[in-house]
């Protein structure tokens, strides 16, 4: 099976962990098939670090195919996000004419040789400027300007799901226990993915 299809496979799976996480208060108990990373507790702020494209990667604007993408997050009609597969490589992808044709959207976010910690394995939108990508690792990689600039954060945790609260700011959810037993943790970032703060209020402030 190809990577490309996993992704798409795995998105209904981190969609009602999404639904479960939401209704339950922070701190309760979450399960991870993924090794266990272990962390005294959680920090208070979590600052994102600007990535930049690395040697051998497609330019940002580079036409992809269809057939590389996982599964698709449209905002309107015409605008959509995807995380694409190249080579050995997973890039942010977006498109501006219903899905006709598809473009790298930032730098590459993961190579498939590097460290587990980066890896991404979904991409979603917040709307058309503030875009994210998570799962798999202990990283968010978000951009709150449609692209021009991408921003990864790195925590003490498994990154369990990402989603948009009510007043429009992100918010991730980390599994920052020893296996089974480890607490949930809720950050929210208010500025698209540059800085998160610990919130244990429900839904995130």
């Amino acid at each position: 099976m190809s990577r490309v299809s996993s992704l798409r496979i795995a998105a209904p799976a981190l969609f009602l962990g999404v639904v479960a996480i939401a209704s339950s208060v922070v701190g309760v108990s979450g399960a991870s098939t993924l090794p266990a990373v272990a962390a005294a507790g959680p920090a208070k702020t979590v600052t994102g670090a600007l990535i930049t494209r690395m040697p051998g990667t497609l330019a940002p604007g580079t036409k992809v195919s269809s057939s590389a993408l996982g599964q698709r997050s449209f905002t309107d009609s015409k605008h959509g996000f995807a995380l694409a597969g190249v080579g050995q490589a997973q890039y942010p992808a977006a498109t501006t004419d219903t899905g006709k044709t598809w473009r790298t959207d930032g730098p590459a976010l993961h190579l498939d040789a590097a460290q587990a910690p980066l890896s991404v394995l979904d991409l979603g939108a917040a709307n058309r400027k503030t875009i994210f990508a998570y799962g798999g690792g202990q990283v968010i990689d978000a951009t709150g300007d449609g692209g021009k600039h991408w921003y990864r954060a790195i925590f003490d945790g498994l990154t369990m799901a990402v989603v948009r609260n009510s007043l429009g700011h992100l918010v991730g959810f980390i599994d920052g226990g020893t296996g089974a037993k480890g607490p949930t943790w809720q950050y929210v970032s208010k500025n698209g993915g540059r800085t998160w703060r610990y919130d244990t209020t429900v839904g995130g402030s």
